[in-house]
């Protein structure tokens, strides 16, 4: 069996897949940890049935054990080696370029990178550190959401200051949600019936966090998010790209330091900010059809950054586009920021197909009429397949 880990600060999403058919590993079970640290609490759902226990979590290998002993006491492991590899999504790996067996050059990466990611790789470092304990004869494989975007040329990852902050500081664009774009292409190129090194797609990673990717001949050409995960789009509580002035003159204006700033730039801004009210899609949708000009203001803004985006990455990929795919939270459930967006994109003579947007779908359905110049689906996204398939590849 795989168990496949993404792991935060004071929780832990997990997923166990049955790799009895390495080519079609099933996932049985998924569940999550929370509030470790605090008090605690483990949920997951096994056989349609859901199983809740509150317990004190006092850290990650507590919580990673407690899981162990729940899956053992119910007979879905006989003991924890029925768990033969564990593979973690981590945010950050620099310019590690794929999935990789966490041996101390790689775990090291990890920790260099946390400067990189503050608020994302302490928490699969704790992780990987407790299962190492708890399960030490697993292997464990890190998947980044970094090493997608590894293929992207100097033009596109580097900035315009100063070179020596990219030779000295790891200053560039790295990229993020890579592992999702990774199963995209899988997906699109099963469903396009094309070879994935001919795919041109530009992906739109709507969630909570959110990006935009280009991609040609099946790589990452270029992508919204940057050296960290604030750049980009509009996000629900990032404000994507800023002018860099902003923050110094509101240092001054507010009287905070730096990392304050970027603290409300991270958390208190995007749709959460321009609304005042909300960071989640469904209540900015909601608003907006209630004629709250406070949802107004942000769901045109969010949509018109991500049409200009997209046309932006049209112009990189010319004539050659595939298809155009939402993805994550939003991007797969929210009809009216797909057609809001798509929309806003009238040189690219995009047809939606109004009753497929809102029909209900499975894996992936087509929103666009056959008179679409440019194909356009939304396809579900599934990262821990993504990771369990590199974690089996890695240690079969």
């Amino acid at each position: 069996m795989i168990l496949v880990v993404n792991a935060g600060s004071s929780s832990i999403k997990f997923r166990l897949f049955n790799d009895l058919d390495k080519s079609n590993p099933i996932d049985i079970l998924d569940g999550l940890a929370e509030r470790i640290t605090v008090d605690g609490a483990v949920s997951f759902k096994y056989e349609g049935k859901k199983y809740e226990y509150n317990v004190e979590l006092p850290n990650h290998e507590v919580a990673i054990k407690f899981i162990l002993d729940k899956l053992i006491e119910l007979n879905i492991i006989s003991n924890v080696d029925d768990i033969n590899a564990v593979g973690f999504r981590v945010v950050h790996g620099g310019t590690i370029s794929k999935s990789s067996i966490i041996d101390q050059k790689v775990f090291d990466t990890i920790k260099d990178a946390v400067k990189l990611a503050p608020l994302h790789n302490p928490g699969a470092i704790t992780a990987i550190e407790a299962i190492e304990k708890v399960m030490p004869k697993a292997k464990l494989v890190a998947c980044f959401d970094t090493a997608y975007h590894q293929t992207l040329a100097e033009e596109q990852y580097l900035y315009a200051v100063p070179y020596s902050w990219y030779k000295e500081h790891g200053v560039r664009k790295y990229g993020f949600h890579g592992i999702s774009y990774q199963y995209i292409v899988e997906k699109m190129s099963e469903v396009l019936a094309k070879p994935k090194d001919q795919l041109n797609l530009i992906v739109c990673h709507l969630g909570n966090g959110a990006s935009i990717t280009c991609i040609k001949n099946g790589k990452s050409f270029d992508t919204t998010m940057g050296l960290t995960p604030l750049a980009g789009v509009m996000m629900g509580t990032r404000s994507g790209d800023i002018d860099p002035s902003i923050i110094e003159y509101m240092c001054k204006e507010l009287q905070l330091d730096v990392s304050k700033i970027t603290n409300i730039l991270n958390k208190e801004s995007g749709l959460l900010g321009l609304s005042g009210k909300s960071s989640d899609m469904r209540d900015v949708t909601g608003g907006y059809f209630k004629g709250d000009e406070d949802y107004k203001r942000a769901l045109n803004k969010y949509t018109q950054v991500a049409a200009d985006y997209i046309i932006r990455f049209a112009n990189l990929l010319g004539h050659n586009i595939d298809g155009i795919v939402f993805t994550a939270g939003v991007g797969e459930n929210s009809i009216h920021t797909r057609q809001f967006i798509l929309e806003k994109l009238p040189l690219l003579d995009i047809e939606i197909d109004n009753a497929k947007n809102e029909e209900s779908y499975g894996d992936y359905k087509y929103i666009s009429s056959p008179n679409s110049k440019i194909k356009v689906l939304a396809v579900r996204t599934n990262e821990e397949l993504m990771i369990c398939k590199d974690t089996i590849n890695l240690t079969k």
